[in-house]
């Protein structure tokens, strides 16, 4: 706790009121207790013992600054503070409070002063409307009670956020592993495609060989060295894609991507899954369309929406994918893409459709995690400014509609 005051007998005033010499040692800050309204002032005294605050007494702003800066490079940083309106120096409480702001948001000042010269409005015009919460005032002269309660709600107050900032770093913590998880069962179906994608181009590879073995002549082997050739190619651009789409540490990159590519690669991932599904995939509108977009992350999301079409069509069923342009008549520069991918499943019941969105939301049991849609909403949503639309297809089964914005090339 700070208190800068240029009154040597105030401040040693305030500081006895707050901890009285025989309680002064170094402090673990305060949790919440029962309201500060309902105890009295001896109370009080006692309640602030247990909390055993730690002061520092600062005489002018200069000296105010660097003890929050000190404070700062020691990672304890001051949970409140008492500051005099009138100082005497260059700047004020109110502006040296202002500047201490800067240096540590968090901190809460109560301001004590002698006179009316500041109204709220004005202080909070100085200060900013987003700190108006950071700050409170007393007149003098003062109670022990009105000290202590000013001290105790602001460190309360200062508790509190901190707490609330360590729960949501563990939240956000906790869902990055989830989020990662749900990378990972991804990748799981990726691998199990890429590992039967592997074992035709090895069937190629072999028999290839054996071809060119057996018959022997220069143009058998070359034809057969050709074919080898192209298979390792294939073999080596499945691998690739695997290595990018299941590496945590791929920073996103944006660049101009043909649409197209990124389903058809997703599709070509997808290959072993479909065909143990007996799933057909079919294209009824194949616009060229190019946008400014991350391929790898388009790739996880058709990703996910395929495997969520498959496990809706486990026997057998098949998958619409349209990619169409959608030109805006009033803004021609406000093109987008339309992809709409359709299955031929059940569809979702209404009742649970407003809510497959949402974190942890699953239909799968211990089979899901809920996060697969919400990774796709993010990614198109946040990442790439689009829309991202899930419903039942009037016909049958259920059709995801995500909207781009086309790549535009800037006039020279």
């Amino acid at each position: 706790m700070l208190i800068v005051e240029d009154e040597p007998s105030i401040a040693e005033g305030i500081k006895s009121i707050i901890a009285p010499p025989q309680t002064v040692i170094p402090i673990q800050r305060s949790s919440r207790q029962r309201s500060n309204e309902s105890l009295t002032s001896q109370e009080l005294h006692q309640q602030v013992r247990k909390d055993q605050f730690e002061i520092v007494w600062a005489k002018n702003p200069t000296e105010a600054l660097q003890h929050i800066n000190d404070s700062i490079a020691k990672n304890k940083p001051f949970a409140m503070g008492f500051f005099d309106v009138l100082l005497g120096g260059d700047i004020d409480g109110i502006e040296l409070v202002r500047q201490i702001h800067i240096m540590d948001p968090k901190i809460y000042a109560v301001f004590v002063t002698a006179y009316h010269d500041r109204t709220v409005d004005s202080i909070n015009q100085i200060l900013g409307p987003d700190k108006s919460d950071r700050w409170d005032y007393m007149n003098k002269p003062f109670t022990d009670g009105a000290i202590l309660q000013k001290a105790r709600n602001a460190v309360s107050m200062w508790n509190l956020k901190q707490q609330k900032n360590l729960q949501d770093e563990q939240l956000a913590e906790a869902m990055n592993l989830l989020l990662q998880g749900e990378r990972a069962n991804t990748a799981a179906a990726v691998g199990r495609s890429v590992a039967h994608e592997f074992g035709n181009l090895l069937m190629h590879i072999i028999g290839h060989a054996e071809i060119a073995l057996v018959k022997g002549d220069i143009f058998t082997m070359q034809k057969s060295l050709g074919t080898i050739l192209k298979a390792g190619e294939t073999a080596s651009a499945v691998l690739n894609s695997f290595k990018r789409f299941h590496n945590p540490e791929h920073k996103p990159e944006f660049k101009n991507v043909n649409i197209n590519q990124s389903i058809d690669e997703a599709i070509e991932l997808m290959g072993h899954e479909f065909k143990k599904h007996s799933i057909k995939v079919t294209r009824p509108v194949y616009h060229q369309c190019s946008i400014e977009a991350n391929h790898h992350s388009l790739v996880q999301v058709f990703m996910n929406l395929f495997i969520n079409a498959s496990h809706a069509m486990p026997h057998s069923g098949q998958i619409d994918v349209s990619v169409k342009k959608i030109n805006d008549p009033i803004a021609p520069e406000n093109a987008w893409v339309e992809i709409k991918i359709r299955d031929h499943g059940p569809g979702i019941p209404e009742k649970i459709l407003p809510n497959v969105m949402d974190p942890f939301f699953t239909t799968k049991g211990s089979q899901g995690t809920g996060l697969g849609l919400g990774i796709c909403k993010e990614i198109i949503q946040s990442e790439h400014d689009g829309e991202f639309q899930i419903s039942n297809h009037p016909a049958k089964g259920v059709e995801v509609v995500i909207r781009l914005k086309e790549k535009r090339e800037v006039p020279e």
